[in-house]
C-alpha cells in the first residue's frame, strides 16, 4: 500500500506481548514496567488481524516483537498461522535467552529469520545492561539459530560509557560465524525521551572505532533499510543512525500492537485500533481506510516520543 508520499508500505512488526525477560536501560525504568497489557488480544484474533493486514493492506514482510515473544506461549502456532496465511518472510526479533530451545519448533513453523540483541560479550556487563539474562543463554541461541539455518542478525545498543568500546569486538564475533551486524545509535524513546543524559554513540564514532581494526568501505543497503551498509574483509555490517542521520523519508513500516492497534509513527505515536473489525463480515474498506489513517501520522523526521518500545517491538 502505498502512502500520500509515495512509501510502499509492507512490512508489519506485530508485538504480541508486552511482557519480556529483560529491562535495558535504554528501554525501560525498570523490569516492573514489562506488563501484559490487561486487553491482549487472544492468539487467533492477532493472527486474523496479521491476516487482514496481509490480504487487503499490501504487507509482505512481518517480524514478530514483543516485549520478548519468546515469553508468548503460543509463539509456535501463531507463526504457523501467519506462514498458512501465505506469508513468506516471518521474522522475529528476541533477545535470545529462551531461543535454543525453541529454534527447532519455530523454524519448522516457517520463521526464517531473527534479529537477536547483543549488547556486550562480556557477561557482567551483559547482565548489567539487560539488569537481567545470562550472556551464555543469548550465545547458545545464536549457535541453536545458525544450526537451523535460519538467517540471523545482531543487533547491538551502542551507548557511551557502557560498551561503546565493544564494537570491533562484536563485529569480528560476526564476522567469524557469518552473520551481519548492526549497530544501533540510540533513540530518544521512552526513558530517554526527553532525558537530559543521552549518552549517544554516533554513526562516526562507530566507524572510527571499527576503522582501527578494520578496513571499511560503503555498501549498498535497501531502498527503505533503516541501516547504513558497510563492507569489511570478511563481510557485511550495518548502522542504524538514528540520531545523526534518520530514515523516516523511506519508512516502509507498520506496528500492530497486541491488543489490536496501529502505529504509524514512532514519533507520533497516535494509535489507530482495528480490533473493533474481528467482528466485521467484510472489513476490507474500513481496514484500508484505518490503514491510510495510521501511516498518515508518520512524521518527515525522527524526533522521539515518550512510546515505551516494549510495547511495540523494535
Amino acid at each position: 500500500m502505498l502512502d500520500l508520499q509515495g512509501r510502499n508500505i509492507n512490512k508489519l512488526r506485530i508485538s504480541v506481548s508486552e511482557a519480556c525477560n529483560m529491562a535495558c536501560s535504554y528501554c525501560v525504568t525498570g523490569i516492573n514496567e514489562h506488563q501484559v497489557a490487561p486487553d491482549q488480544l487472544p492468539m487467533q484474533d492477532l493472527l486474523k488481524l496479521a491476516t487482514l493486514l496481509h490480504r487487503h493492506a499490501g504487507i509482505e514482510k512481518i517480524r514478530i516483537t514483543g516485549g520478548e515473544p519468546l515469553l508468548y506461549r503460543e509463539l509456535v502456532p501463531f507463526v504457523e498461522g501467519l506462514s498458512e496465511s501465505g506469508l513468506e518472510d516471518i521474522g522475529m526479533t528476541s533477545n535470545g535467552l529462551l531461543l535454543a530451545r525453541s529454534v527447532p519448533s519455530l523454524a519448522k513453523a516457517g520463521l526464517k529469520h531473527i534479529n537477536l540483541s547483543l549488547d556486550s560479550l562480556q557477561p557482567e556487563r551483559f547482565r548489567k545492561m539487560g539488569r537481567a539474562g545470562s550472556l551464555r543463554s543469548t550465545l547458545d541461541g545464536i549457535d541453536a539459530s545458525l544450526e537451523a539455518g535460519l538467517r540471523l542478525k545482531i543487533n547491538m545498543v551502542v551507548v557511551k560509557g557502557e560498551n561503546e568500546d565493544e564494537v570491533a569486538d562484536v563485529l569480528e564475533f560476526g564476522i567469524a560465524r557469518g552473520i551481519e551486524v548492526r549497530f544501533l545509535e540510540l533513540m530518544r524513546m521512552g526513558p530517554l525521551y526527553q532525558n537530559g543524559d543521552f549518552k549517544l554513540v554516533t554513526m562516526e564514532e562507530m566507524l572510527n572505532s571499527i576503522r582501527e581494526r578494520f578496513s571499511v568501505t560503503t555498501a549498498q543497503a535497501d531502498e527503505d533499510s533503516t541501516s547504513q551498509r558497510f563492507w569489511v574483509p570478511g563481510g557485511y555490517f550495518g548502522i542504524i543512525p538514528n540520531e545523526s542521520a534518520p530514515f523516516c523519508s523511506t519508512c516502509s513500516r507498520l506496528r500492530l500492537t497486541s491488543n489490536g492497534k496501529l502505529i504509524g509513527c514512532l514519533s507520533n505515536p497516535i494509535e489507530t485500533s482495528i480490533r473493533h473489525l474481528l467482528d466485521h463480515h467484510d472489513p476490507e474498506m474500513e481496514l484500508k481506510s484505518l490503514v491510510m489513517e495510521s501511516v498518515s501520522y508518520k512524521k518527515s523526521q525522527f524526533t522521539g516520543s515518550d512510546l515505551v518500545m516494549s510495547k511495540v517491538g523494535g
